[in-house]
């Protein structure tokens, strides 16, 4: 698992750019944005402040994941 702290939007799909676009996404509760698939983040107009990307690449993708949560 890789852990990355983006501050902007452009900082986020640097860090998942060698993640598919069907790769899961999980956002902790009470995290302010809404995000299933690392096609939703990347579409983000913006990156809320605070929060940290854990990208989990698995060698079988099912099992691969993106969470977000508060830093």
């Amino acid at each position: 698992m890789t852990r990355y702290t983006p501050t902007t939007i452009d900082d986020v799909k640097i860090c998942v750019a060698d993640c598919s676009d069907d790769m899961k996404v999980e956002v902790q509760s009470g995290v302010p944005l809404v995000a299933k698939t690392v096609a939703d983040l990347r579409s983000l107009p913006a990156w809320p402040p605070r929060l940290i990307l854990d990208v989990h690449k698995d060698p079988d993708p099912r099992f691969s994941v993106v969470k977000v949560e508060r830093a």
